[in-house]
């Protein structure tokens, strides 16, 4: 699935004006474990599409704060009931990784939910949201920045639901 970007990413004051699904809505400002809420109610999976040092390109750069260094790329679908729920993508650098929390660097098909929401050594930062295309559907996804003891990395959720 290619998802094609169709905003700039905005305020969560912006998105509300131009979100009129509260059910979406609910999915963006979810504050906790999006793995939890999907196996409150379905059979909740995950697959690794890439977990490797990457390229990322200047707009994602900027937003970790103009890091130095190789950043790793990970991306992942989050399925219930063997229907993709969730696109996510995260930038660790990896000085993030070395003096940070070295588990963020080994996550496999761990969902990373299941150590951001238990440590209280992660600090939410920044929370921005844009609106995806796939063929005639729209989609919302929210990227979120968060530090581990001053350190960033990044993390983008694309909820593929189109209520």
């Amino acid at each position: 699935m290619k998802l094609k970007q169709k905003s700039s990413w905005i305020t969560y004051k912006e998105m509300t004006k131009q979100v009129r699904n509260s059910f979406i809505e609910s999915w963006l400002i979810e504050d906790g474990p999006i793995t939890k809420r999907i196996s409150a109610k379905e059979d909740f999976e995950l697959n690794l599409i890439r977990d490797e040092i990457g390229e990322v390109d200047e707009e994602d750069k900027k937003y970790l704060g103009d890091t130095k260094g190789d950043i790793k790329v990970r991306e992942v679908i989050l399925l219930g009931n063997k229907t993709p729920k969730v696109y996510a993508k995260s930038l660790i650098p990896v000085n993030t990784i070395e003096k940070g929390f070295s588990k963020l660097g080994n996550l496999g098909n761990m969902p990373l939910g299941d150590i951001l929401f238990e440590k209280d050594i992660f600090n939410k930062i920044d929370v921005m949201y844009s609106s995806f295309s796939h063929k005639s559907k729209i989609f919302w996804g929210r990227k979120t920045k968060y530090l581990v003891k001053n350190l960033p990395f990044s993390v983008m959720e694309i909820f593929l639901i189109d209520k």
